[in-house]
């Protein structure tokens, strides 16, 4: 759940299901297909793949949500 939410909002962050594509170097149809339910089992690959077109570790992209006025390494407010 939480990777589809990331692939999401990598998606507004990109543009397009075409261009989050072409920088995680997979096809569109293995995104889309998962992000709706199509194919529905979780890869590790495609998580990492994320995570790196995010600029982030992988449990930063599918930890839980920090509040934007948190510090998301310790939880205080800045």
């Amino acid at each position: 759940m939480r990777l589809r939410a990331a692939l999401r909002n990598l998606r507004g962050l990109f543009g397009s299901w075409s261009c989050l594509a072409e920088v995680m170097g997979v096809p569109k149809t293995t995104i889309t297909n998962f992000v709706y339910g199509s194919h529905p089992s979780t890869t590790h690959g495609l998580a990492a793949k994320a995570a790196r077109a995010a600029g982030v570790p992988v449990d930063r992209l599918l930890g839980r949500p920090v509040a934007a006025d948190r510090c998301p390494a310790c939880g205080r407010s800045g």
